[in-house]
């Protein structure tokens, strides 16, 4: 296997050998690892290190970048209602909700009846606008599913109802253009050249994954998991007008220093001059919930404010870490603890989806050599 990029601190020179096991030239994979603000892994294999690719639900994490501005700088409050911001989301008894409860995923929010339209989902505010009339799918903090798709216009229009911007428009210019990130929600035109398609030809990469994550016999999803899937199809997300747009929870096109970039502009690892007031992370990578999801038929899940938590299934960093990964198999993170940031991407599926499992080993080796230093 010949990678397209190999840069790797000596301390971290076994990573380059994990890496290699993952058979990241399959995958079109990218990994960046930043420690205490300095780049000390930067790979790529079948694709160059400049290449972007959608990161699905990496976007969130992009996203939460953005609201933690926001929050930081006293604009937006988690703990107060989001009708405050939005006074049409009260509508069907959602009028105490607050801004927390809804962005993790307590909303009962997952989907729409009837089902959002590409043409709403890429619209600034038809998508919002179905959801503030939505009546939950079910009680409000009772449980917590996956708001996959939806929480993306959720968010948008929070930021657009404070900012005037939406949260695409709000990330460019207060998160990306100052990080000066690869990292884009809504990719000009003129960076498609740049573009490797994300395959969906989904790849096996070490033995034992179809038994270990296969559903068992007879499985079937539950009312809210079904209702809450498919409401848009992948081609559209991954297409050039789901590229252009820039969804805030999907549609992400990024390379993995980009990703790196965001994050470690935002949290300023090493520097003592972080893009987004360190509390507003604090806060908002606080454990909201854990447990059983109910959108996703799935066990073991965690999430704070948008970010995502480490659990056993995805065991990513330290009880302080947060992130998000993607459908595909990107990931992106920030530990305070060994002040670590890393980004990574792939260009073709990764089973079963979400994070890659294959690059845990690279994880723990990071976290193991970065909290003894």
């Amino acid at each position: 296997m010949e990678l397209t990029h190999s840069f790797v601190e000596p301390a971290y020179a076994e990573a380059l050998e994990l890496f290699k096991k993952i058979k990241p030239d399959e995958k079109g994979s990218q990994l960046v690892v930043k420690v205490k603000g300095k780049t000390v892994i930067d790979l790529a294999a079948r694709v160059s290190p400049d290449s972007l690719t959608t990161v699905f639900s990496v976007s969130k994490a992009l996203s939460g970048i953005a609201i933690a501005k926001l929050v930081g700088e006293g604009k937006i409050n988690l703990d107060e209602r989001m009708a405050h911001y939005w006074p049409e989301f009260a509508a069907e008894g959602k009028g105490e909700l607050t801004v927390r409860q809804v962005l993790s995923h307590q909303a009962g929010l997952t989907a729409t009846d009837p089902h959002l339209t590409d043409e709403m989902v890429h619209d600034d505010h038809a998508a919002s606008a179905a959801l503030a009339k939505q009546k939950p799918l079910w009680k409000p903090l009772t449980a917590f599913g996956y708001h996959g798709l939806t929480i993306g216009p959720l968010m948008s229009e929070m930021v657009f109802r404070v900012t005037g911007l939406t949260i695409q428009q709000y990330y460019e210019k207060e998160v990306r253009t100052p990080a000066n990130a690869d990292a884009y929600l809504g990719l000009p035109e003129s960076l498609e050249q740049r573009v490797t398609p994300l395959s969906m030809d989904r790849v096996i990469t070490y033995s034992g994954d179809e038994e270990k994550f296969a559903r068992p016999a007879g499985f079937h999803n539950s009312g809210i998991a079904q209702w809450s899937s498919g409401q848009i199809k992948l081609d559209t997300l991954i297409g050039r007008g789901g590229r252009a747009f820039g969804l805030a929870s999907a549609e992400g096109v990024c390379s993995a220093r980009g990703l790196a970039d965001a994050m470690q502009w935002a949290v300023g690892y090493g520097t003592g001059n972080p893009g987004v007031k360190p509390s507003a992370f604090e806060d908002m990578s606080l454990m909201q919930v854990y447990g059983y999801d109910i959108a996703l038929d799935q066990d073991h899940r965690s999430f704070g404010t948008i970010f995502q938590k480490p659990t056993q299934n995805l065991p990513f960093g330290s009880y302080k870490a947060f992130g998000h990964d993607g459908a595909a198999g990107s990931l992106l993170f920030a530990d305070p603890h060994g002040e670590i940031v890393l980004g990574y991407t792939v260009a073709r599926w990764a089973f079963p989806g979400g994070a890659d499992r294959g690059i845990q080993p690279i994880i723990d080796l990071i976290r193991e050599i970065a909290n003894a230093s």
